[in-house]
């Protein structure tokens, strides 16, 4: 005998006794020959390959057990305890990977093997567990590899002494509270430990074991002693302490040791509701590697800025809005991007310079400037938003005059817009800017004299309105120059709706309204318009006219009517002429006549709310020549429809609950397990047809079937399920004995 034929797998599962121990014994001789071979070629291991064996008795695992090298029982699903403990005997490595079940006494023996053990089936069946016993977990300990106990919420002190001793990674996400005898023996757990449910700590032992082996998510911790807090403060990397920012999101002050501990935290710190801040807080908070965010702190003294300053990350205190020369000197100096969008007031002159070397432009909640900061303002070489400066002292003025422009003066330009003659003191304001003067940032125009003057000044750029008042529209329909008016959310007239695609634009997304007369214009285009916000709006209409649909039609995009419940025939051609995908999917009932005016849309048609159709209705929809989406339909009758499905690349058909014979013999050819699940009841036809199918067939739904159903499902060539039988009885269960592969129902198939 050769070390070869020692490595060869065994075919089958040899029952006699006498078999056995005349295998068993010539492994024992083969073993010596390996110890020999084994000298030059180390890398052989000595192995037992009883995988085939389905059953053990105690007497057989006795003679087992003698064997010195690796046993590999995988086939096995459980042992007794009698067996389990003659196994206890073997000492070399032991895998029963197939095993899931066994007793307390069974798991006990197992516990005591003096190799290695390998439980991988009792470790996927605990996966799931609520809760294992003592005798379970110690079983487990002995397994090498990784265990994650997922159904376990609370943990015994027992069970967690007998896990301790597991040198593997051990996880149990669920559990979220330890008791004091608990959390010590996990404290002293062989191999690296998870945690990543725990919402208490309060042992500073098991903190540190879990720093230790590397856990880093601490998301679900919301309640904590200072002995632990003090650890995860110590942490050297940064944690996820997700649930105590989420708690401290309500504290309105905030502790130097509570700062320490949040300034682990991973991601961004976000403290809305903290209103004063001290320098020791602040200094802890200093130290946070990512984003600061004090919605709510109003108020910030010189010592706290300066505590801050050392902050290399993003700090933004919005609500801010004034604040002394010193902490503006302070926050000056702070090392990473500084955020104070809410100052009303800026009166330094180094803070202001320290905001425009960062990039910032957008001064728009600044209502008051010192001439110190006006200064570095107006030697700032790019643009600025100035738009909430409502009034000026001269000096100031005269200061910011000296810009090299463009400036944002909305506050002005916007109160400029709103009267029909813009008066001689404002218009000297204006005038005084050296630069050229911004256009007027207004969001709506509804003079029609300011409109003519601000067209014939030349202006064309009217980005920024959203809205116009109709005459205004027809004045701006009248001028020669092209008018850039993309921002428009509102388009009353035909005039200005004519006048826009006379320039070409098709680009009319951020229109939310328009008349019908502008609708009726822009629906007899002859060429795709983008709708963007029309299109969204109408995703949450439960109608859509037909003039309505026109328009949509000729979106460029997509098209998605999930809400309308039900489309009349014109309305159905004027969504024909869509040529993207059509979304119908709340349309329950389909006429005839829509479902052959749908045949000329030419993309993916969506019509997922329909349930069931005439046959004739069938038949039409399944000359649709793009794409057919029928995620909810339950009842299959014509071979058209089914052939169509199939064609388009449909393979779920869970949530058919009636299918005809046809139907079936079509959905018999698809490769594959064939999931239907859905169906209530089948036909002896229908069962026949589904006979056919090649792959497994999933017919769980069923809860009665006729003795002429099963034989004919019985003629199956694959996997049959029908786990939904109830009581079946036993003429049904006899025809399905004869299925010549695996049947799954809830009472064994007899064969």
């Amino acid at each position: 005998m050769t070390p070869s034929s020692i490595r060869r797998r065994r075919s089958e599962n040899r029952s006699r006794p006498h078999l056995l121990r005349l295998l068993v014994a010539c492994l024992l001789v083969a073993g010596l020959v390996w110890g020999v071979v084994a000298s030059r070629r180390t890398s052989v291991t000595k192995r037992l390959d009883l995988s085939a064996v389905r059953a053990l008795t105690a007497e057989r695992a006795v003679e087992i057990a003698r064997f010195p090298g690796r046993i590999d029982l995988g086939g096995l699903a459980t042992l007794s305890p009698a067996a389990a403990e003659a196994l206890s005997q073997h000492k070399g490595p032991l895998f029963l990977d197939g095993v899931s079940s066994l007793t307390d006494a069974a798991a006990d023996a197992l516990a005591r093997h003096r190799g290695p053990v390998s439980v991988a089936g009792m470790v996927i069946r605990s996966r799931a567990a609520d809760a294992i016993s003592p005798s379970v977990a110690r079983l487990l300990a002995r397994h090498p590899g990784p265990i994650e106990l997922a159904g376990i919420v609370v943990l015994p002190p027992e069970v967690a002494e007998s896990l301790a001793p597991h040198a593997g990674p051990l996880a149990l996400p669920k559990v979220v509270q330890l008791s004091a005898p608990s959390a010590e023996a996990l404290a002293r757990h062989t191999g690296p430990l998870r945690l990543d449910g725990l919402e208490e700590l309060s042992a500073a032992a098991l903190a540190s074991r879990l720093l230790a082996d590397g856990q880093s998510n601490f998301d679900a911790v919301i309640d904590i002693s200072p002995a632990a807090a003090a650890v995860l403060a110590g942490s050297p990397r940064p944690l996820g302490l997700a649930a105590m920012v989420t708690l401290a999101e309500r504290d309105r002050s905030l502790t130097a040791a509570r700062a320490r501990l949040l300034a682990r935290h991973s991601g961004g710190l976000s403290l809305p509701a903290v209103e004063e801040l001290d320098a020791s807080a602040a200094s802890a908070l200093a130290d946070h590697d990512g984003p600061i965010t004090l919605n709510g702190l109003g108020v910030l003294g010189p010592e706290a800025a300066a505590a801050l300053a050392s902050h290399a990350a993003p700090l933004r205190m919005p609500a801010i809005r004034e604040l002394s020369d010193a902490s503006a000197a302070e926050l000056a100096s702070h090392r990473g991007p500084l955020v104070v969008a809410g100052l009303v007031a800026i009166e330094s002159g180094p803070l202001a310079a320290r905001l425009l070397r960062e990039g910032r432009w957008d001064f728009s909640a600044v209502t008051r400037l010192s001439v110190e900061a006006a200064t570095q303002m107006a030697g700032h070489a790019g643009p600025l938003s100035l738009d909430g400066l409502e009034a000026m002292e001269p000096d100031v003025l005269a200061v910011l005059g000296q810009h090299a422009g463009p400036l944002g003066l909305t506050a002005l330009a916007r109160m400029a817009a709103c009267l029909p003659v813009i008066d001689g003191p404002l218009s000297a304001l204006l005038v005084l800017h050296s630069g050229p003067l911004p256009m007027p940032d207004l969001d709506s125009l509804e003079s029609r004299p300011l409109a003519a003057r601000l067209l014939a000044d030349g202006r064309t750029d009217f980005s920024r309105l959203r809205t116009l008042a109709p005459d205004v529209e027809d004045e701006c329909a009248r001028t020669a120059a092209r008018l850039d008016l993309r921002g428009l959310t509102t388009l009353s007239t035909a005039a200005l709706a004519t006048r826009l695609l006379a320039d070409g634009r098709t680009n009319f997304d951020a229109i939310e309204s328009l008349s019908d007369a502008a609708a009726t214009v822009l629906a007899g285009h002859d060429r795709p318009l983008s709708l963007a916000r029309l299109v969204a709006a109408a995703r949450n209409q439960t109608t859509v006219s037909d003039l309505q649909a026109r328009l949509l039609a000729r979106h460029d995009g997509p098209l998605h009517l999930g809400q309308v419940g039900s489309i009349s025939e014109r309305t159905a051609i004027a969504l024909s002429t869509h040529e993207g995908d059509l979304s119908l999917a709340g349309v329950t009932d389909l006429s005839p006549e829509a479902a052959a005016a749908l045949l000329n849309q030419r993309g993916r048609l969506d019509l997922g709310g329909v349930i069931c159709m005439p046959g004739i209705v069938e038949q039409t929809v399944a000359r649709h020549e793009g794409e057919l989406l029928l995620e909810g339909i339950e009842q299959l009758s014509s071979v058209e429809l089914a052939r169509k499905l199939v064609a388009d690349g449909r393979r779920e058909f869970g949530r058919l609950r009636e299918v005809s014979p046809e139907a079936a013999a079509v959905l018999a050819g698809l490769d594959g397990t064939l999931f239907l699940n859905g169906l209530e009841s089948v036909s002896e036809a229908t069962a026949t047809a589904l006979a056919a199918h090649r792959g497994d067939l999933s017919l769980n739904g069923l809860q009665a079937i006729s003795e002429p159903v099963a034989l004919a499902l019985a003629a199956h060539r694959g996997d049959l399920s029908l786990t939904g039988l109830v009581d079946p009885p036993p003429t049904v269960v006899q025809a399905l004995a004869s299925h010549t592969g695996p049947v799954f129902t809830p009472r064994s198939v007899v064969r």
